[in-house]
């Protein structure tokens, strides 16, 4: 029997492979609705694999010298057999997306120009694309690719370092930077199994975010940034829980500097480690932060600029912020769910049990109460989902492909249907999944 399990689970992955290849191959400008097929072709497949996994019903034999090799690499005793064959294969699918065209966000043309920017000798937060000191640095594609030329960039400094790598690997082609990405996945996934073994789960779980069709089309179709924030952010959180707090910390200030969503999870810290680590730990990640930005600080600019807009402007696909906008200005909204989300991390923070299941909690939070919930911001907490496989996360994952008909129409439109299909289902299986799980969080 367990063969007919072992050959569907094959033929499943191979199917998977397919879809991916058929949207490679015919997504040559940018195919939309191609995108929101296949992502949802892709999605069924991959719950039918993790289902197979989660019935413990798969089980593949690797060699015995390589599984011996990885297995004393990582420290770890377990048998690796299945959950390399997942990894593996996961890392398949990320190069057969390699070539894949971005899609529906042009996001990734300004990550490359920063970079130019960068290895020319400019500050990117100091002279928006337009600016006339860099036209020089134009050529055919940049900077007429990218959104918002009259922006500085946004994009902490940790970022901005891969970018110039990026660049001086590929120059303006994406490669290099699908490159960089696929080894900071290698490691989310490998810590992402020791993070299941640390935390007595199944290895094999791994294919949660292995297979999950948002990494793979988010972060290798469309190419946003989230990938090396989040494999430094799951590290961290592996580390914290190993109580390796300096590695952890340092690895945590990487994190906030790729992205500033990791930031939240600071209050835990204090019932974690104590208040005195806590404060220390508080002010290594300042002091690294102030290393990174400071090659960048200039009397001639605020390069908190496009930071302060971002929060203070910007909007798409939110959950409670819209509602709140219906009985309330946009800014009383604003500080509502801003007041909202930082009671939720003080509560989490003052009566969590279990560390990692606090942190996607916070998360998870920040998701509620975010007034911009792009669908690439859902990588945060698909990396650590897969240790308590929260229901309302996962549907979120697959619905949130449906926000991506927003950028199919000629003028930017959101639609009430798509929030309603997205949030109504989640908040249900929230409920379900806090009567299920609140024991061991509050």
């Amino acid at each position: 029997m367990k063969n007919k399990f072992n050959l569907l689970f094959f033929f499943t992955g191979l199917l998977f492979g397919i879809f991916l290849i058929q949207f490679t191959y015919l997504n040559k400008d940018g195919n939309i609705p191609l995108y929101i097929f296949i992502y949802f072709e892709t999605f069924l497949l991959y719950l039918l694999a993790v289902y197979l996994i989660w019935k413990n019903v798969v089980s593949f034999s690797l060699p015995e010298k390589f599984t011996s090799l990885i297995s004393k690499l990582l420290k770890i005793k377990d048998n690796l057999s299945l959950p390399l064959v997942i990894i593996l294969t996961g890392i398949v699918f990320r190069l057969i997306l390699f070539p894949a065209a971005l899609t529906t966000s042009p996001d990734a043309y300004r990550y490359v120009w920063e970079g130019k920017v960068i290895i020319n000798g400019y500050n990117p937060y100091e002279y928006e694309p337009s600016s006339p000191e860099l036209i020089h640095l134009h050529s055919a594609d940049l900077p007429s690719k990218i959104h918002y030329n009259e922006k500085k960039a946004i994009y902490p400094p940790a970022a901005q370092l891969i970018f110039t790598v990026a660049y001086f690997i590929s120059g303006e082609e994406l490669w290099g930077l699908k490159l960089l990405y696929l080894i900071f996945e290698i490691l989310t996934m490998l810590f992402l199994m020791k993070l299941l073994i640390l935390k007595k789960k199944n290895p094999a779980y791994v294919i949660f975010y292995a297979w999950l069709p948002l990494s793979l089309m988010e972060y290798f179709v469309n190419a946003h940034l989230d990938v090396f924030g989040i494999s430094f952010f799951i590290i961290s959180v592996y580390l914290f829980e190993k109580e390796k707090y300096f590695g952890a910390t340092v690895l945590l200030a990487f994190s906030v500097l790729s992205k500033f969503f990791p930031i939240f999870i600071l209050p835990l810290l204090i019932k974690k480690a104590g208040i005195r680590r806590a404060v220390f730990m508080g002010l290594l990640i300042l002091l690294i932060s102030v290393l990174f930005y400071l090659p960048f600080i200039s009397f001639n600019t605020n390069i908190f600029s496009m930071l302060m807009l971002y929060l203070e402007k910007w909007e798409f696909n939110a959950s409670v912020y819209y509602l709140l906008k219906l009985f309330m200005s946009n800014e009383s909204a604003r500080i509502l769910c801003m007041l909202m989300f930082l009671l939720s991390v003080g509560l989490i923070a003052y009566r969590y049990r279990d560390f990692t299941k606090g942190v996607l909690w916070v998360m998870t939070a920040f998701i509620i109460f975010a007034t911009t919930v792009y669908p690439w911001y859902l990588g945060w907490i698909a990396v650590l989902n897969p240790v308590y496989n929260l229901y309302s996360v996962m549907s979120l994952l697959f619905t949130s492909n449906l926000s991506n008909l927003t950028p199919m129409s000629p003028v930017w439109t959101e639609y009430t249907y798509v929030l309603l299909a997205e949030y109504g289902v989640f908040f249900i299986l929230m409920g379900f999944d806090l009567r299920r799980q609140l024991k061991g969080v509050l």
